[in-house]
């Protein structure tokens, strides 16, 4: 017996069957229900989306001689007549290859005889924007008033192509794309029918390839599964597809984030011998810097498209090192790039090129207006302002001895000394405390810093004069609430107390800071603040 594609396997025959699209699904029920259908329909969408699979089912529902709460039975004789192609009265179209006047007469001709054993005959013309002008004009009177056992479904994905003529003899109704998550659910359906092992961030990956096409999903899962491989992981899916691990993804983020000119050239060098392919790799990293901003806009990580575990684990730490700015206009080169690969005759020089001008931060174009210059030029001047504090403050810090940096007053329930090493994941444990909803605890300690007590006890800094903040946190909820971030970030449980630090006279001379530093900041004319 010969293969038959998953998607042609897995298609829906119910209206139950189908994933999503419940406006539609919920109207066309009502219609078999009511024995009432119209006598033209017109399906738009996106491809892969369900339009010709419901055309199918709504022939065979319309004639099914015993529907079931609005859907075909798929048993009698009509349906299985239908399914099997025995029973000629539903007749499919393409448009895209029988688009001439003639063939549209055809259709007229036909018509006027009744249906040989269903109750409607049903036209399903595929693709309709592509029929000529002279088509559509011979087609027009016949669907405002075909005869009465007549029924058209119209199925497009460019229906602004549709002459208006045709749009207003027609019920229209429009296929949204359908969801990752509604892909990703109906891809594991399908390999546990087919015995096949499919991992859940394999699934999510080739969902996010579909882009809302259903059929493309599931194309790419037949393709997958063709190979033989079981289970099926991601990094079996990468292979089988020719798309660029994690690592390399990674890697290339971060050369042009860093503006590692020299890392850059090698990464395209790496993606190349490997044999990857250019345009999936740079669709992978697009789909990772757009994840940076939504990450960076939402601080949550629900929406990210990057299925991988080693992105979604770097993007809270890569959203701190790029501007919003620089992420836009990042993605917007390497969507110009993308879209000129295929008219290019040497896209690794290409895409060596527009690598190297972002990492150079080469971004802005003649075509950029004014105020784009302008916002990327402030971006990058405050990227380099806060740069600058921080390579002064750790040159302070790695310069002179902890006691005389800042002196910790310890209170009375704490304990009697401790170790003043800085507890580094403590940003991610006020991260934490915001995506657990602890809003009051987050904004009271949100800018302040923890230090080791012990092995086992952390002590949260907060500075003198500020006490409003140890009274606001300081109840047993909210310092358990505070332990259960600290468990949640780390992987185990500390014990967490507050501490107050007193503050120093800053060193207005600046005897400390290298001269160096000093000299680019006041030729640069740079806002320079001490830190102690």
């Amino acid at each position: 017996m010969n293969h038959q594609a998953l998607y042609r396997r897995y298609r829906p025959k119910t209206f139950d069957d189908v994933v999503e699209q419940q406006h539609v699904v919920t109207t066309l029920k009502n219609t078999v229900i009511s024995g009432k259908p119209a006598h033209a329909y017109l399906f738009c969408g996106t491809r892969g989306t369900g339009k010709t699979t419901m055309a199918k089912i709504l022939a065979r529902a319309v004639n099914c001689l015993n529907p079931k709460d609005g859907n075909p039975c798929n048993v009698c004789e009509v349906c299985t007549g239908i399914l099997n192609g025995t029973i000629l009265d539903v007749i499919e179209m393409d448009a895209a290859s029988n688009n001439s006047v003639d063939n549209v007469r055809d259709i007229i001709d036909e018509m006027v005889y009744a249906p040989s054993q269903a109750a409607y005959k049903v036209y399903i013309i595929d693709e309709v924007h592509m029929l000529s002008s002279g088509a559509f004009n011979a087609l027009l009177k016949t669907l405002e008033e075909p005869p009465g056992h007549v029924l058209f479904i119209l199925a497009t994905t460019e229906p602004h192509k549709l002459p208006a003529t045709v749009l207003s003899r027609c019920q229209r109704f429009d296929f949204h794309r359908i969801s990752t998550d509604g892909i990703m659910e109906r891809l594991l359906l399908i390999s546990k029918e087919a015995g096949v092992t499919l991992t859940d961030n394999a699934a999510r990956f080739l969902a996010s390839l579909a882009e809302g096409a259903l059929r493309d999903g599931i194309s790419l899962l037949d393709q997958c599964i063709s190979t033989g491989k079981n289970p099926l992981d991601l990094k079996s899916i990468y292979d089988v597809l020719g798309i660029a691990r994690s690592e390399l993804v990674l890697a290339a983020a971060d050369c042009l984030i860093g503006r590692d000119e020299k890392k850059a050239v090698k990464t395209i060098e790496r993606l190349y011998s490997e044999g990857k392919d250019l345009a999936q790799f740079l669709q992978s990293i697009i789909r990772l810097f757009r994840d940076i901003l939504v990450y960076k806009t939402s601080g949550s990580l629900d929406n990210v498209l990057s299925a991988g575990e080693k992105e979604r684990e770097r993007i809270p730490r890569l959203t701190k090192e790029l501007s919003m700015t620089e992420a836009l206009t990042i993605i917007k080169e390497l969507s110009e790039l993308e879209a000129g690969l295929k008219w290019s005759s040497s896209p690794r020089i290409l895409t060596e090129m527009t690598f190297l001008r972002i990492c150079t931060r080469e971004l802005v174009g003649e075509d950029d207006s004014i105020s784009d210059r302008i916002r990327l030029l402030e971006d990058r001047i405050r990227h380099l302002e806060d740069n600058i504090k921080i390579k002064v403050e750790n040159y302070r810090h790695e310069t002179h001895e902890q006691e005389e940096d800042k002196t910790v007053a310890v209170d009375a329930h704490d304990a009697e000394s401790f170790n003043e090493e800085s507890f580094s994941e403590w940003d991610r444990v006020i991260d934490e405390l915001k995506r657990a909803g602890k809003m009051k605890v987050y904004s009271n300690l949100t800018g302040t810093s923890a230090v080791w007590i012990d092995k086992d006890t952390i002590g949260i800094v907060i500075p003198e004069g500020e006490e409003f903040r140890k009274k606001a946190v300081e109840k047993t909820e909210d310092m358990e609430a505070v332990e259960n971030a600290v468990e949640s970030s780390i992987g185990r449980r500390l014990n967490v107390r507050i501490i107050t630090a007193k503050k120093n006279e800053k060193n207005e001379n600046n005897t400390d800071i290298p001269d160096t530093i000093l000299n680019f900041v006041k030729k640069n004319g740079i806002k320079l603040d001490i830190v102690d």
